[in-house]
Protein backbone atom coordinates (compact mmCIF):
# COMPACT_ATOMS: atom_id res chain seq x y z
CA UNK A 1 0.00 0.00 0.00
CA UNK A 2 2.74 2.44 0.91
CA UNK A 3 4.45 1.96 -2.45
CA UNK A 4 1.28 2.64 -4.44
CA UNK A 5 0.41 5.71 -2.36
CA UNK A 6 3.95 7.06 -2.76
CA UNK A 7 3.82 6.54 -6.53
CA UNK A 8 0.56 8.50 -6.66
CA UNK A 9 2.09 11.29 -4.60
CA UNK A 10 5.10 11.44 -6.92
CA UNK A 11 2.82 11.75 -9.93
CA UNK A 12 0.87 14.56 -8.26
CA UNK A 13 4.12 16.30 -7.32
CA UNK A 14 5.30 16.12 -10.93
CA UNK A 15 2.05 17.68 -12.11
CA UNK A 16 2.54 20.51 -9.63
CA UNK A 17 6.03 21.11 -11.03
CA UNK A 18 4.70 21.15 -14.59
CA UNK A 19 1.90 23.54 -13.62
CA UNK A 20 4.33 25.90 -11.93
CA UNK A 21 6.44 25.90 -15.12
CA UNK A 22 3.28 26.53 -17.23
CA UNK A 23 3.90 23.22 -19.03
CA UNK A 24 0.97 21.20 -17.70
CA UNK A 25 -1.36 19.74 -20.32
CA UNK A 26 -4.92 18.46 -19.76
CA UNK A 27 -3.89 15.00 -20.96
CA UNK A 28 -1.33 14.79 -18.16
CA UNK A 29 -4.04 15.68 -15.66
CA UNK A 30 -6.21 12.90 -17.11
CA UNK A 31 -3.35 10.44 -16.73
CA UNK A 32 -2.88 11.40 -13.09
CA UNK A 33 -6.59 11.31 -12.27
CA UNK A 34 -6.98 7.94 -14.02
CA UNK A 35 -4.03 6.44 -12.17
CA UNK A 36 -4.52 7.95 -8.73
CA UNK A 37 -8.25 7.37 -8.44
CA UNK A 38 -7.86 3.75 -9.52
CA UNK A 39 -5.00 3.27 -7.07
CA UNK A 40 -6.90 4.90 -4.20
CA UNK A 41 -9.98 2.75 -4.86
CA UNK A 42 -7.83 -0.37 -4.80
CA UNK A 43 -6.00 0.63 -1.63
CA UNK A 44 -9.30 1.34 0.16
CA UNK A 45 -10.48 -2.14 -0.82
CA UNK A 46 -7.27 -3.70 0.45
CA UNK A 47 -7.60 -1.81 3.75
CA UNK A 48 -11.15 -3.09 4.15
CA UNK A 49 -10.04 -6.66 3.42
CA UNK A 50 -7.18 -6.41 5.92
CA UNK A 51 -9.64 -5.57 8.68
CA UNK A 52 -11.88 -8.51 7.83
CA UNK A 53 -15.41 -8.12 9.16
CA UNK A 54 -14.31 -5.02 11.10
CA UNK A 55 -13.65 -3.35 7.74
CA UNK A 56 -17.37 -2.83 7.20
CA UNK A 57 -18.18 -1.34 10.60
CA UNK A 58 -18.41 2.33 11.48
CA UNK A 59 -15.54 1.92 13.95
CA UNK A 60 -13.05 1.85 11.07
CA UNK A 61 -12.83 4.12 8.03
CA UNK A 62 -12.17 1.96 4.92
CA UNK A 63 -15.83 1.86 3.89
CA UNK A 64 -16.07 5.64 4.21
CA UNK A 65 -12.95 6.00 2.08
CA UNK A 66 -14.34 3.55 -0.47
CA UNK A 67 -17.55 5.59 -0.73
CA UNK A 68 -15.54 8.80 -1.10
CA UNK A 69 -13.42 7.24 -3.85
CA UNK A 70 -16.51 6.11 -5.76
CA UNK A 71 -17.70 9.72 -5.67
CA UNK A 72 -14.34 11.00 -6.94
CA UNK A 73 -14.32 8.30 -9.63
CA UNK A 74 -17.63 9.64 -10.93
CA UNK A 75 -17.23 13.42 -10.71
CA UNK A 76 -13.62 13.54 -11.87
CA UNK A 77 -14.39 11.45 -14.95
CA UNK A 78 -14.36 7.70 -15.10
CA UNK A 79 -11.36 5.52 -15.89
CA UNK A 80 -12.79 4.91 -19.37
CA UNK A 81 -13.17 8.60 -20.21
CA UNK A 82 -9.60 9.34 -19.15
CA UNK A 83 -8.45 6.32 -21.20
CA UNK A 84 -10.11 7.82 -24.29
CA UNK A 85 -8.41 11.16 -23.65
CA UNK A 86 -5.03 9.45 -23.26
CA UNK A 87 -5.58 7.32 -26.35
CA UNK A 88 -6.30 10.43 -28.41
CA UNK A 89 -3.16 12.10 -27.06
CA UNK A 90 -0.96 9.09 -27.79
CA UNK A 91 -2.32 8.21 -31.23
CA UNK A 92 -3.81 11.44 -32.54
CA UNK A 93 -7.00 9.51 -33.30
CA UNK A 94 -10.10 10.68 -31.46
CA UNK A 95 -12.53 8.01 -30.31
CA UNK A 96 -15.29 10.63 -30.12
CA UNK A 97 -16.06 14.15 -31.35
Amino acid sequence: MATQITLGQLLANRLAELKQANELRPEQVSMAKRNNVRMARNQARIAREMLGSNGITLEHSPMRHMANMETVYTYEGTHDIHSLILGNDLTGIAAFK
